[in-house]
């Protein structure tokens, strides 16, 4: 039986990639105009450097309790952003289970080429197709990859937290990627399902693993909502199971639809979560950036 031994979640932005004084590459799309916030005026650079900083050490912390789980398999939960799922196959949930992935941190608002950036992980293959198998007697069925066609590999989603919380890649991986981000996707419900399916299918592995299932994105942007956030971060505190299965698809578009592998992560560990820091880093005074969360579940 493979034993889930604790499960992490963090935000995954450019903004935790550039520092404050690179934030203004950030701003090469095109928003609706946005009324300006006066209470923005007090986000200096002073200040975001400070919150910057505060996102490093919360990164720390959770690179520091993933170390001490020990894993042998790091189980990530991540979006895809027509990486690897492209509109002529957007499945809501896929599991990859090749043998072995690449992915790149490389940024585009930097000019860095795809080929450049690249860290080789070994995937858990067996594990891999246990959890496919034992979603299936669950009564889901996730599509499944053996190869990745994106120039980097696998997404950023997984690249990001990947190179954050395992800079040297001591564990096997299994990726999972989870439709976030193109409607129609997994309603907030779905995706508790599909979390405690999770789990259930990592008891019933034959084999012996220590796993950690890693949540990464969210919390809410491009505009952020520290409501919303507040409202979902109380719910992993309380382990307030009908909350997440009750937040609006309405609210869950753009980047803030990561917020649902945030879900499928709690719903696994099925637990009251541990908040190490929530960081909302503005970009601009009209309220646009990325509010970032870090999270565990011991």
């Amino acid at each position: 039986m493979a034993e889930l031994v604790g499960t992490l979640a963090m935000s995954h932005a450019p903004q935790l990639m550039l520092n404050p004084d690179q934030w203004g590459l950030l701003n090469t799309r095109s928003w609706d105009p946005l009324p300006l916030r006066p209470e923005l005026e007090s986000e200096t650079r002073e200040v975001k450097w400070t919150k910057w900083k505060r996102c490093m050490a919360a990164i720390e912390q959770l690179r520091q309790k993933l170390q001490s789980f020990s894993a042998d398999t790091v189980v990530v939960v991540g979006d895809d952003q027509h990486e690897n799922l492209l509109d002529d196959n957007m499945p809501p949930f896929t599991v990859f289970i090749g043998k072995e992935a690449e992915a790149s941190v490389s940024l585009r608002y930097l000019n860095q080429a795809k080929s450049e950036n690249r860290t080789r992980y070994d995937v858990d293959a067996e594990l891999a197709l246990a959890i496919l198998n034992g979603l299936m007697d669950e009564s889901f069925d996730p599509a499944y990859s053996r190869t990745l066609r994106y120039e980097g590999g696998l997404g950023h989603a997984f690249a990001r937290a990947l190179k954050f919380l395992m800079p040297e890649p001591h564990a096997a991986i299994v990726p999972i990627m989870v439709n976030t981000y193109y409607p129609p996707a997994p309603p907030a419900a779905r995706c508790v399902r599909f979390g405690k399916a999770l789990a259930s299918a990592l008891r019933g592995f034959s084999g012996s693993r220590r796993v950690v299932i890693v949540a990464s994105g969210g919390l809410s942007h491009t505009k952020i909502d520290e409501k919303l956030d507040q409202g979902f971060i109380q719910a992993l505190v309380k382990n307030d199971s009908k909350f997440l299965q009750q937040m609006d698809s309405a609210v869950l578009i753009e980047g803030t639809s990561e917020i649902r592998n945030w879900i499928v992560a709690a719903a696994a560990a099925d637990r009251p979560a541990s908040i190490v820091d929530y960081v909302p880093l503005y970009r601009t005074s009209t309220g646009v950036g990325c509010a970032m969360g870090f999270a565990y579940w011991p």
